[in-house]
Parts: structure tokens; sequence; C-alpha cells
């Protein structure tokens, strides 16, 4: 296990366990506890809102065929954040949620993003940066090109 590793497994937690006790020592026990409990409803609306304006994007993709925007993206991922207990983790959610600061984010999560994965292209699916043809794949196989089975075959 790398060092970073250890130090988000083992230090995170650390780290939001001597925020929440900070927290508490300042506005008390109940008020602590109230705001860590209510990161929960508000990080499912804010995920329920962000998946269904994902769905909306994703109807209007395949109509239009223009590139997705990761904007509900970030604002999901920022709702998962805020349902996590703890005020680190609805900082960072809020700041993925929040416009201004999203704009941020959105660059660098698409390079991130675009550098792991790959696009696949299926045959008869039309795609904006052109056409995939179905065709005739001959094979390149050692031995005699006489023989009747070594011939161009259909791809359905």
């Amino acid at each position: 296990m790398s060092f970073r590793s250890r130090l988000l497994v083992f230090g995170y937690p650390l780290l939001e366990v001597a925020t929440a006790y900070a927290v508490a020592l300042w506005i008390g026990w109940g008020w602590m506890l109230l705001l860590v409990l209510a990161g929960f409803p508000i990080g499912f609306a804010i995920m329920r809102h962000a998946g269904n304006g994902a769905v909306r994007d994703i109807q209007q993709v395949s109509a239009t065929g223009r590139e997705p925007d990761s904007r509900h993206a970030l604002t999901f991922v920022g709702g998962v954040l805020v349902a996590i207990p703890g005020f680190w983790s609805d900082l960072v959610g809020l700041l993925l949620v929040i416009p201004p600061t999203q704009r941020l984010f959105r660059q660098s999560a698409r390079t991130w993003l675009s550098s792991r994965i790959t696009m696949v292209r299926m045959p008869g699916v039309h795609y904006p940066g052109g056409d995939i043809i179905q065709g005739t794949v001959i094979p390149n196989e050692p031995g005699p090109s006489n023989r009747p089975d070594t011939g161009p075959r259909e791809i359905v």
C-alpha cells in the first residue's frame, strides 16, 4: 500500500473525526449531529436531481449526436460526497455542486476521464464522426489459397 493510499485510508477518517469534535465543542453535540445527519437527505436530493438531468442529457445526445456534458456527473459525485457523513466531504461535495467552482473541476475531470476511457464503435450505428460500414473480412491464414474454406467471410 502506497503512502497516499495509507494517508487516504487512515488520515481522512481521523481528519473528519477531529473536525466533528471541534465543531461539537464549538456549537454543541446536538447541533453537530444534526448537521451531519442533514447531509443524507440533501445529498440524496442532489443525486436525484443530477440523475434526472443526466437522463435528459443522454436522450438529447442520442438524438442530436453532440458531445455529452459532464455537469451532471460532477453534480452527482458532489451529491455522493454530501451524503457521506463528515464536514470535509460536505465541503468538497458542495464545491462540486456550485456552478462557479464546478467549472474549475470540469476540464480536469474531462481530461482525467478521456485518458481512461476507450470509445468502442459498433457496425451499423451512426456516429457523429463517421459511420462504420459492414463489409467482408478476408482473413490472412497460412496455407494453400485454393482451399474452399479460406475465402472471404461475411460478418453479420
